[in-house]
């Protein structure tokens, strides 16, 4: 499942904490405003619903390029295709 794939038929429309099927998940000190699967209902059996989104509103590959230029790296849940967790790495591309 991606986030493409989430809609009216996935998230509830009476559901308090869903903003179309995402939930406000706090500040991350790297990935800024962040947001999380709704957690009134259990998305991705991977990360199980741990994953992170940004909220910003540049895009991904933008916030991705920063990171690196950081010396930072994501993981993603091939799921759900969100953050799961950030790693640093060197400048010749190797964890350190």
């Amino acid at each position: 499942m991606s986030l493409i794939d989430l809609g009216a038929h996935l998230a509830a429309d009476n559901c308090l904490w869903c903003i179309g099927g995402m939930s406000p998940a706090g500040i991350h000190p790297d990935l800024g405003p962040v947001l999380q699967l709704c957690p009134t209902q259990r998305w991705c059996d991977e990360c199980g619903g741990l994953s992170l989104f940004p909220a910003e509103s540049e895009t991904l590959d933008d916030r991705i390029n920063d990171m690196l230029g950081d010396g930072l790296s994501a993981v993603w849940c091939s799921s759900c295709i969100g953050v799961v967790a950030i790693i640093p790495v060197t400048n010749d591309g190797g964890i350190r």
